[in-house]
């Protein structure tokens, strides 16, 4: 058991005395609830924004550990967004990711559009928010993307993709497909 240096017996946790906590990193918790063993990550927002005057989305071409362990890629097609703090709402997380990430700052008094959280498998029990957001040019203005400061995300950028390219897209992940295939039915391609 020494050999798992990231494992931690069960008092180091500030956690609900309730919860069995068979892992946990700084990333994710695995906890056992009933006869499950659960992933517990963050919850976490991702968007689309569509840019209507120039008729453009705004993704991540991200440079994703995970996805290259598992294929060899360095860089993948996925969405602006990221994990909920704690204490954050997932509409200020949202406000924040889109600064960090795409550099776009939405004007103080502009609605964000909610869409139904989803669950991403059976075996996790975080959540995504999703988001739509279409902006006009009065509706947002643009800052320097600084990231969180990761060398994942120091690695990876947000690109602006022209809306008749969306059908050539080879998303990621499940989330991004899922995203795109909304924001083709936004758009009724």
């Amino acid at each position: 058991m020494e050999k798992f240096s990231s494992l931690k017996p069960k008092n180091e946790f500030v956690e609900d005395s309730k919860e069995k906590v068979l892992f946990s990193d700084k990333n994710l918790k695995i906890v056992q609830f009933e006869d499950w063993s659960i992933i517990k990550e963050k919850d976490l927002v991702v968007c689309i924004p569509y840019l209507i005057d120039t008729n453009q989305i705004v993704l991540r071409y991200e440079y994703i550990p995970t996805f290259k362990y598992v294929d060899g890629q360095e860089y993948h097609v996925t969405l602006v967004g990221g994990g909920i703090e704690t204490g954050e709402t997932n509409e200020r997380a949202l406000l924040r990711e889109l600064e960090e990430e795409a550099g776009i700052v939405l004007r103080e008094d502009f609605k964000l559009e909610d869409m139904k959280p989803l669950f991403m498998n059976k075996g996790t029990a975080n959540k995504y928010y999703p988001y739509i957001i279409s902006l006009t040019e009065r509706d947002y203005h643009e800052v320097m993307a600084k990231g969180d400061g990761s060398k994942e995300e120091n690695m990876s950028k947000s690109v602006k993709v022209d809306v008749k390219y969306i059908n050539s897209l080879n998303p990621s992940d499940l989330i991004t497909d899922y995203m795109l295939m909304k924001m083709k039915e936004y758009l009724n391609l």
